[in-house]
């Protein structure tokens, strides 16, 4: 093999491999994202075969001529080219179910074992050793459908995707993994089964484009559901400093305002005897400015407190029916738009998740001094809730939308009473529950909240019915 195929060959393996390794950094919970790396691992082990086969064994054959060594390094040859001809299709077809959000998680688990059928099939009639032979036609059978089913799940998914950030997300997912699969299927298999061997030495350049645009979305738009940022982490470790501060704080000014106030009730007392009204008045002020200073700090530790979670089975719909009506008196001449599709019961910690969406609320209410609609939109699939709240107000500029979660950062004039904390509680609150929060917003015409939770299991929804909704779960 000339330099240029191995160097393409390694750089095959590497960018699949990491590719693998900063998905499951990102989120190795959930099923897509552990289904889409072991594509990547699956796939990687393809180039790292030929490597081996092309580069070590050769250079091991001249060096040394143990024979126990040359068979292990041919049966692991072989081994890393049956997981990538076999498995790497049947995890694209598990992550097209699992991703797409089409199949049930009960039959997603029983696909799990019944797509394994023709693998072992493949295992039995055509072992790895001691000769390893790969029926490219035979294989082409059951591969290909497994890979135009998973394409077209994905496909599916997207043009049924109404959200308009997850619309995109899929968008990037199914561009970057869609084109090296189908690529794959016709140069690894249909070609190779009517004797045209070289083409699939392309793989690594299509592979390289797709990593490109897998490192772009995952870091800009979003991939999988799943976006790295800088700002996410930061804000996390932000608020714990912030919460640490002011309970520090918090504790401090406790002892000194006691103080305080113990000296001023002296001084009241002296003023009373020798009947003083002037000191008196004066003392008044000293106390009321000391109970608004532990007021105020009060507040601001209970908008940064990493309070725990407090969870019950709660209906969504009634939260936020809850904070319309707190909010009714501002709403004259705003009108709801309530789309409630779907029946969303999140197990969730209900006073905190009244603090958000009314927070979010209040933040539309604001935007539209002159009136307007609040728009309010449920969806779900089978692993996610989706709750969107749109407003048709006078929206963020487009330099200040990706600091609207950033703690003390606020756009509105009357800031004396606003700390700039409200989104970054909600923030804080949202991935405290396991969910997500985006914004799209445009100048002139509005701004729209996309929120998102998993869905938890029926077991545990159950349990917590079965035992009532007085009974809690702390985390």
């Amino acid at each position: 093999m000339q330099i240029k195929e191995e160097t393409l060959l390694i750089v095959l393996f590497l960018l699949l491999w990491i590719g693998g390794i900063i998905l499951l950094f990102a989120d190795s919970k959930r099923d897509s994202t552990k289904w889409a790396s072991a594509i990547a691992f699956f796939g990687g082990a393809g180039g790292l075969s030929v490597v081996i086969e092309d580069s070590i064994a050769p250079y091991v054959s001249r060096v040394a001529h143990n024979e126990l060594l040359l068979s292990f390094i041919e049966l692991t040859i072989n081994l890393f080219s049956f997981i990538s001809h076999y498995f790497t299709p049947y995890a694209f077809l598990m992550f097209s179910i699992s991703y797409s959000g089409l199949i049930s998680p009960i039959w997603k688990k029983k696909l799990s074992w019944i797509l394994c059928i023709p693998i072992l099939f493949m295992a039995i009639y055509y072992p790895i050793y001691p000769k390893y032979i790969v029926p490219y036609r035979i294989a082409s059978l059951w591969v290909a459908p497994y890979i135009l089913i998973g394409v077209f799940l994905l496909m599916y998914a997207y043009i049924k995707e109404d959200n308009l950030f997850l619309k995109q997300n899929r968008f990037f997912t199914n561009l970057v993994y869609i084109p090296p699969v189908l690529f794959g299927l016709i140069t690894n298999f249909i070609l190779r089964g009517i004797g045209i061997d070289d083409i699939w030495k392309y793989n690594p350049l299509i592979v390289f484009l797709s990593f490109i645009i897998f490192i772009i979305a995952i870091f800009r738009y979003g991939f999988l559901e799943l976006k790295i940022t800088v700002q996410g982490y930061h804000l996390q470790r932000t608020m714990q400093t912030l919460f640490s501060g002011t309970v520090m704080l918090n504790h401090k000014l406790k002892n000194d305002l006691g103080k305080i106030n113990l000296f001023c009730e002296k001084i009241n007392q002296y003023a009373n005897q020798f009947h003083h009204p002037e000191l008196k008045q004066d003392i008044q002020i000293i106390k009321n400015s000391a109970n608004h200073l532990q007021e105020l700090v009060s507040n601001f530790q209970s908008r940064t407190a990493d309070t725990p979670l407090i969870k019950n089975l709660n209906n969504v719909k009634e939260i936020i029916e809850n904070c319309i009506l707190s909010l009714s008196p501002s709403l004259q001449n705003i009108q709801i738009n309530r789309n409630y599709y779907t029946d969303i019961e999140l197990f969730c910690d209900e006073k905190q998740m009244n603090e958000v969406f009314y927070n979010i609320l209040l933040n539309a209410v604001e935007a539209m001094p002159n009136g307007g609609m609040i728009s309010i939109h449920f969806q779900e699939n089978f692993s996610h809730y989706m709750i969107q709240i749109s407003d048709t107000g006078s929206g963020i500029q487009k330099e200040t939308l990706p600091h609207i979660f950033e703690p003390f950062f606020t756009t509105k004039s009357e800031s004396k009473k606003n700390y700039g904390l409200g989104l970054s509680y909600c923030y804080n609150v949202i991935h405290k529950h396991g969910g997500s929060i985006k914004v799209n917003s445009t100048l002139g015409k509005g701004t729209t909240f996309y929120i998102q939770f998993p869905k938890y299991k029926l077991s545990l929804q159950k349990w917590v019915k079965r035992h009532g909704q007085n009974t809690s779960v702390t985390s």
